[in-house]
């Protein structure tokens, strides 16, 4: 671990900090033993610039480098942002609609009496009729099917034509809003800042 840079973060394969070097665990440190490396981080990472400041915190994260990359969006130095998991909204989704095509095919047959009419309102088990003015001003449309020498009614079959009818429609929502993981594949390792080095020059 010989010459860092102050400031310098590195990656290990073993789970402790060694001796100059702090693990990478957001810890504050306090400024008035640390003024080099403040110097370097200032705020960034947190801490009130006054009394204390914080390295960065890289557990259970990523780094990202810090700038704006050709089609991509700005990070500032010490941003935190992102999630493990995502769970899908109907605001978040593309608008779409599930298309529903459907075909109903419709027939009927209607017996009638081939007599006039002797009720205007309708009989149990009755038929239409031959409208009839009745009497009283009332307007006869049903017969019983018996006529009064108690013979059946002479009776004709009304056919209509078939019918069929196509539409479209959607569907109702389904799903159950379970949240899905964003992680790529990882492998975890130590993150650790130099507290002791080389102080960076910008040349």
């Amino acid at each position: 671990m010989s010459d860092p840079f102050l400031g310098e973060i590195r990656m290990v394969g073993f789970n402790f900090n060694p001796y100059g070097w702090a693990l990478c665990q957001g810890q504050m440190l306090p400024l008035n033993q640390n003024t080099a490396l403040f110097a370097l981080l200032g705020t960034n990472f947190g801490g009130d610039g006054v009394n204390t400041f914080a390295v960065p915190d890289f557990r259970s994260r990523i780094p990202v480098g810090f700038g704006t990359g050709a089609g991509l969006p700005a990070y500032e130095m010490g941003q935190k942002g992102g999630a493990i998991a995502m769970t899908e909204l109907a605001s978040t989704l593309a608008q779409h609609a599930h298309t529903v095509s459907l075909t109903v095919n419709g027939a009927a047959t209607l017996q009638v009496v081939n007599a006039p009419a002797t009720s205007s309102t309708p009989l149990a088990n009755g038929y239409l009729a031959i409208p009839d003015d009745g009497q009283g001003g009332t307007f006869n449309l049903y017969h019983s099917g018996i006529l009064a020498n108690g013979q059946p009614a002479p009776k004709i079959n009304l056919s209509a034509p078939a019918v069929v009818a196509a539409g479209t429609g959607q569907t109702s929502i389904s799903g159950q809003s379970v949240p899905y993981s964003l992680l790529n594949p990882y492998l975890s390792v130590n993150f650790i800042i130099a507290l002791q080095g080389v102080f960076p020059s910008r040349n």
